[in-house]
């Protein structure tokens, strides 16, 4: 089979652009395999952006954090309550309503 090339292209916000190809030969197990490999390229990218802008937006999150970890504690230990509810006694029967 020919030789075949996958090729992908990341736009920044400023315009800029970044291109990323992968030689794949014509057979789909190699495609899926050049798709794979297009994806986790691009995702190294992509991660690399998101983590310069978690850090360029400074400390101006890290107050909403806190409420977060705390309405987390409070889902956790509601979860926990459940689950220990659960192993005592069966789940409760579901009741299928009809819609129009």
């Amino acid at each position: 089979m020919a030789a075949c090339e996958l090729k992908g292209e990341l736009k920044y916000r400023d315009g800029q652009t970044n291109q990323f190809a992968v030689q794949v030969d014509g057979d789909l197990k190699s495609m899926i395999t050049g798709v794979k490999k297009l994806s986790a390229d691009i995702s190294v990218v992509l991660t690399a952006l998101v983590e310069q802008e978690k850090g360029s937006t400074g400390d101006s999150r890290g107050v909403l954090d806190d409420d977060e970890d705390e309405d987390s504690d409070e889902e956790d230990s509601i979860t926990e309550m459940a689950s220990k509810k659960s192993n005592s006694e069966p789940p409760n029967k579901r009741i299928k309503t009809l819609r129009p």
